[in-house]
């Protein structure tokens, strides 16, 4: 048990050099903690890295939104107003109180 369970290199350094001199029980916890830390940074590394190449596509190759927007639309009396939203590709219904 030791540096072989950190993953790069810069933490496995870390450890090395700053576990000499401790007793095995702060190394183990200093090995917990810079393994906590490792993880949480690759795991933002990951997440920048992907929301960079994403952005960087984005900008290539912009979206283009395939659907048309939504129907509007409303029925009834004053009193009980009926307002829908529906999807342009969808048979239009009545309202649901036909009175």
């Amino acid at each position: 048990m030791g540096s072989d369970q950190l993953i790069l290199n810069e933490f496995k350094t870390l450890y090395e050099f700053l576990r000499r001199g401790l007793p095995a029980w702060t190394s183990f916890l200093l090995l917990g903690l810079l393994k906590w830390i490792e993880e949480k940074t690759l795991d933002q590394r990951i997440i920048n890295e992907v929301d960079n190449a994403i952005e960087e596509y984005e900008q290539i190759d912009p979206p283009q939104v395939v659907l048309p927007p939504p129907i509007y639309s409303e029925s009834g009396n004053d009193f009980f107003d009926e307002m829908r939203l529906s999807a342009p590709w969808k048979a239009q219904d009545g309202p649901s109180d036909p009175s």
